[in-house]
């Protein structure tokens, strides 16, 4: 019933709160349309939804500024995620780990709503599968998110200069944080794991924003023998949020680091190979719970 054609009433303006650090190349793609208007959640809504549709996590722990906002309208929130571990945070939840990501089960939910594609809702939506998958770099880049992704092309994605406009257009201040996470780099378990952290000092003397970092854990991978990397990143409330990435195993069916396990032994989620958590600082307590989930999972 929840995704019957009747529910979707175009009239009816319908307000997206992006939560976390939303790079602005990305912001861009999700400008406001005649019907929808486009927020961060700095603060709780000012309105009273008919309906909650909670995309692309489970955790509680992801939603803290609406998290009690949105428990008290829990009565009419749907979750739709891609992501195996997660929260009661909604009596409705579709969850396909299998997908590579959330904006396939939005293909997934417009098809079963009749609901036409076009250009300008191909091109976001090519955007959310190619950066969840590293540019289909990455081991969830299966025959499924490379057939959404044709799909999508078919309607004139300009793959090429989307790739430009959210992947070229850093600031400065991305090299000069991107230069302190490396130079303080921490390795360990036998130079396996690389541990980065940034500090709100280091955001503050280079003019650095959140979203200036967006990508950074990923850079230590690139050296051979390197299974995982952390970034642990201080947050104006004290807090640190950690974003962990491991490597596919060499071979089919070797071994490799379960960043999702680790993540949730913290409080956190994710996939097994791209995972994270937001705990209580200072950072250097953040770096020993890091090293202790390692030892312990």
């Amino acid at each position: 019933a929840y995704w019957a054609p009747d529910v979707v009433r175009p009239e009816r303006a319908a307000d997206a709160w992006l939560l976390g650090s939303i790079p602005p190349p990305i912001l861009a793609l999700a400008a406001d349309t005649s019907i929808t208007r486009i927020a961060t959640a700095d603060a709780v809504p000012a309105v009273e939804p008919d309906l909650i549709v909670l995309m692309d996590t489970g955790a509680w722990s992801q939603v803290s500024p609406l998290a009690d906002w949105l428990a008290a309208r829990r009565d009419r929130v749907i979750g739709i995620d891609h992501h195996a571990s997660g929260d009661d945070v909604a009596p409705v939840r579709y969850v396909d780990a299998g997908a590579a990501s959330c904006t396939m089960l939005v293909m997934q939910l417009l098809e079963s709503l009749h609901l036409p594609l076009c250009e300008a809702v191909a091109e976001p939506l090519f955007a959310g599968l190619a950066t969840d998958t590293g540019w289909f770099r990455q081991a969830n880049a299966d025959t499924r998110a490379f057939a959404a992704a044709a799909s999508l092309l078919a309607y004139g994605v300009d793959k090429a200069g989307l790739y430009r406009r959210i992947e070229e257009t850093a600031r400065s201040a991305r090299l000069q944080l991107q230069a302190r996470a490396l130079a303080g780099i921490r390795w360990i378990e036998g130079d396996q794991v690389a541990i980065m952290q940034l500090s709100r000092a280091d955001f503050e003397e280079t003019d650095g924003r959140r979203s200036d970092v967006t990508g950074l854990v990923n850079a230590p991978l690139v050296v051979d023998g390197a299974e995982m990397a952390a970034l642990l990143i201080e947050e104006a409330d004290g807090r640190v949020k950690i974003s962990m990435r491991s490597k596919p195993p060499a071979a089919p069916g070797g071994a490799f680091r379960d960043v999702r396990a680790i993540a949730r032994s913290m409080g956190g989620g994710g996939h097994v190979h791209a995972a994270g958590v937001a705990v209580e600082g200072p950072l250097d307590a953040a770096v020993a719970q890091v090293v202790s989930a390692l030892s312990s999972v």
